[in-house]
């Protein structure tokens, strides 16, 4: 089956037929009696799609290619914009997705197969007509998958547009080493993944007003690696001007985790493993990069695992493909740059309204790398978690690998987290529940805090908080435990775009669960639209303040709430940092270093894991 039909059978929706659609004409582009939409833009004709959704039609344009492939000599070097062309652009399937790892037998997670280096493209997702006068706000979708995963295509916006009235683009990028090889120097600045995205923003700006969009009213979100790629663009010099507003999911600014600091090692042990160079003899940077742009693409897709396995790690928490400090996107690392206040990326942060927030259980993800675990350290996961293991292992871990290995560090992490009460019968069971609480905290909840506590203290725009409660419809944990109660990482996904764009039309799903959905989607495209997720109707969402820090709570029983976690993020944000700056080691705000975030789920030993940011059920 190809593609296209596999898109359309995943969402129990189909290609118009003629019987289906009537002749009519838009202020702009031609509708055909085939369903197909002709338009005309500064760029070129197109011919896209259109579907109709609840009796309503989204115009859809896939495949719009933004930069110029970025192929041989293009290899491992920024993107160049694409020009107009020439002929008819033919925008009704699908583009390849950037080139990375597939999961056997599972097309529901990824079910576009086709991966190529040719793929950056947009996808282009426009509710009800197609009019230049309209102006409708417009959302920049950028995926999530730990820089190594995803595709645009899966993310069916056409629900989210339709609910809010606002123009959506879901965008490629480059993943991998293909996107984020780097010599931290000009022979490969690195971050090619991240200028793509800065590339197809600008290209949203520049071209969405001939789709209806208003090209002063943009919105950039995203999920988990595209929540910190969100992050990081409200950071840049660059990005001045090119957008509005900003939403973070279960990932944002300072998560200095995220960052590699050794790259170049990486690319000199790929060098090595292709032949291009060898251990005892060095090249320049230079040659090595002219000497990779020559190897097929699968040769550096294979070896990927190889060249990032620099030592030995006994939790795998480790990742060596993701964002470096290149000097040019951005020239510090975020906590610099928002302290600093004559940062020109200062500039850009306090000139954005942002949302951010993570969902109560992102621990969750850590469960996969604790599976492995449990023989050698003699514990059943379906019971719980020890004691021993949280303060002889975890803490232990964490401490020694992030913090420098100082012990009042460990001691702190193990007296926050361990369950006092023995003697209750759910022990284990809510030992389990703290364990997990680590990693959502660190790596998620506390960095979150800290981004919105800078927002809300320097920037003059709008911050609000959310945390996403709602337990999973179909958990991504298969056999879950019982003692794992909350929203895992990505669970607020379905929510976001609406269930029938992720599940099937036919999955059981309750009307408690599709107006949380619709909640959401209102409160996601009402800040897009005016700063502001607050209408009619609405549980009243109070903005966060560092005298408040209002939330809002969202579950089957949506409301305004105060102070998420005070005494674990107190740990975090607080105690940490002042034990780290007693021993003049560290003053970082969220100090959680070198890749916990993103490589536990891209963990190679649990590939299910890679693409649990698509939660796809039928």
């Amino acid at each position: 089956m190809d593609i296209e039909k596999q898109a359309f059978v995943l969402h129990n929706r189909y290609p118009f037929s003629r019987s289906n659609v009537t002749k009519i004409f838009v202020q702009h582009g031609r509708l055909s009696d085939d369903g197909f939409i002709s338009l005309e833009t500064r760029l070129g004709r197109l011919n896209g799609i259109v579907n109709i959704i609840k009796k309503e039609r989204v115009f859809q344009f896939r495949r719009v290619p933004y930069a110029i492939p970025p192929i041989g000599e293009l290899r491992f070097r920024l993107p160049v914009a694409r020009g107009p062309w020439a002929n008819t652009l033919d925008t009704t399937k699908f583009g390849p997705s950037c080139i990375q790892y597939l999961i056997p037998n599972d097309a529901w997670l990824l079910p576009n197969k086709n991966i190529s280096e040719d793929c950056l493209f947009l996808n282009i997702y426009i509710p009800r007509d197609l009019s230049k006068s309209n102006k409708k706000a417009v959302m920049v979708w950028i995926h999530g998958g730990g820089y190594e995963a995803g595709q645009g295509m899966l993310f069916d916006a056409s629900y989210l547009a339709l609910e809010g009235d606002v123009i959506v683009v879901t965008i490629n990028y480059r993943l991998g080493l293909f996107g984020f090889l780097s010599t931290m120097d000009d022979s490969a600045p690195g971050n090619f993944g991240l200028w793509d995205q800065h590339l197809a923003i600008k290209w949203v700006k520049d071209n969405i007003a001939d789709y209806g969009g208003d090209p002063t009213n943009i919105t950039i979100f995203g999920e988990s690696a595209g929540g910190h790629s969100v992050g990081i663009h409200i950071i840049s010099p660059k990005n001045k001007g090119l957008f509005q507003r900003a939403i973070s999911e279960s990932g944002t600014t300072l998560i200095p985790s995220a960052f590699v600091t050794n790259a170049l090692q990486v690319a000199q042990r790929l060098g090595q493993i292709l032949n291009c160079t060898t251990s005892s003899i060095s090249i320049e940077t230079r040659d090595l990069i002219a000497c990779l742009r020559t190897k097929p693409a699968k040769d550096i897709l294979e070896q990927t695992s190889v060249a990032t396995r620099i030592e030995s790690d006994v939790l795998n928490l480790k990742s060596y493909i993701g964002p470096v400090v290149d000097g040019i996107l951005f020239d510090d690392f975020p906590e610099n740059t928002i302290k600093n206040r004559s940062s020109k990326g200062l500039e850009v942060f306090n000139s954005v309204d942002l949302m951010a927030g993570t969902n109560n259980d992102e621990g969750g993800i850590f469960y996969f790398t604790l599976l492995d675990l449990q023989k050698q350290y003699q514990f059943n996961l379906s019971e719980g978690i020890p004691t021993r293991l949280l303060c002889g292992l975890i803490a232990d871990y964490f401490t020694r690998v992030f913090f420098q290995n100082i012990s009042a560090v460990r001691g702190a992490i193990c007296d926050t987290y361990t369950v006092p009460d023995t003697s209750r019968a759910d022990f284990l069971e809510e030992q389990g529940r703290q364990t997990l609480n680590i990693v959502t905290d660190m790596s998620f909840a506390a960095p979150t805090q800290a981004t919105l506590a800078a927002h809300a203290s320097e920037s003059k725009r709008k911050t609000y908080q959310y945390l996403f409660s709602k337990l999973p419809l179909y958990p991504w944990i298969q056999e879950r435990p019982r003692w794992l109660k909350g929203a895992n990482h990505a669970g607020e996904l379905p929510f976001v775009f609406g269930l029938d764009s992720m599940y099937r039309p036919s999955a059981p799903k309750t009307k408690e669960e599709i107006d949380l959905s619709k909640l959401i989607m209102t409160y996601w495209t009402n800040f897009a639209k005016t700063g502001d997720p607050n209408g009619d109707r609405l549980p009243h969402w109070e903005e966060f303040s560092n005298v408040k820090r209002h939330y809002m709570n969202l579950s089957l029983d949506s409301r305004t709430m105060t102070d998420l976690w005070p005494d674990r993020m107190k740990l975090w944000l607080e105690d940490i940092p002042d034990i780290l700056s007693r021993s003049k080691r560290s003053t970082k705000i969220a100090p959680i270093s070198n890749g916990v975030s993103w490589s536990m789920i891209r963990n190679t030993n649990h590939m299910f894991a890679t693409l649990i940011f698509l939660i796809i059920a039928f």
